[in-house]
């Protein structure tokens, strides 16, 4: 039988997208709020945005690269209005904020209730990844599994849309971004109490050849 466990990860792409930009929008305008153009801005914010999505279509490759382009425009579009009024490290750590803050709190918080409340923590987080690779990255990425049993799930992405994507409007930069966002997830493992050991010690943002997702049961279980 299987297990029922109400967090169970179950990918709703939408809704996910659009909680993650309607937070970065409200922390964007936070921020501005004094700013004399604010409304100038966020004018030009929505309509560099929509003209990088409209040119950008041939990048809709799936129904998972439909939402990650409108990640990535509003992104991109933030990044060149901002950079005209603020210095380009204050835009690219207001922009880092406005992406992960946001939603930090309850992807660790899902996260971590998820892997306590599984009878095996390690399958558990294996399945979530299983199912975000399918159903929320898609043909936009190109993934291998060098190892895939009941000790270890080695993944590694050997091609990511938002790094082509960056890269091919000459922001490589804004890629980090993304990487850093998995920290709030990757924050809620605890090895000792979920007997998972994680591993990812670089990325395509940062340079790699590929980004290594490894995760490893190491056989400590402490959640008696």
């Amino acid at each position: 039988m299987q297990e029922h466990n109400p967090h169970t990860y179950t990918l709703n792409a939408e809704a996910e997208t659009n909680a993650l930009c309607e937070g970065f929008v409200r922390v964007i305008e936070q921020h501005i709020a004094t700013h004399p153009r604010k409304e100038a801005l966020l004018t030009e914010l929505q309509q560099q945005q929509a003209h990088l999505e409209a040119t950008h279509q041939d990048w809709i490759v799936d129904m998972p690269a439909k939402y990650n382009l409108k990640m990535v425009v509003l992104v991109l579009a933030a990044y060149r209005v901002l950079q005209k009024e603020l210095p380009r490290e204050e835009t690219l750590k207001l922009i880092r904020e406005a992406f992960i803050k946001p939603t930090e709190g309850f992807v660790r918080q899902f996260t971590r209730q998820m892997l306590d409340e599984a009878a095996d923590p390690f399958q558990a987080i294996i399945n979530t990844s299983k199912t975000r690779e399918q159903d929320a990255f898609g043909k936009g990425f190109s993934f291998e599994r060098a190892q895939d049993d009941k000790q270890a799930y080695l993944l590694n992405v050997k091609r990511c849309f938002y790094h082509r994507f960056f890269v091919a409007n000459g922001t490589p930069e804004l890629t980090r971004i993304f990487c850093d966002y998995d920290a709030t997830w990757i924050g809620a493992i605890d090895p000792k109490r979920h007997g998972i050991r994680f591993e990812r010690p670089s990325t395509l943002g940062y340079g790699a050849t590929m980004c290594p997702f490894h995760f490893y049961r190491t056989g400590e279980n402490d959640r008696a």
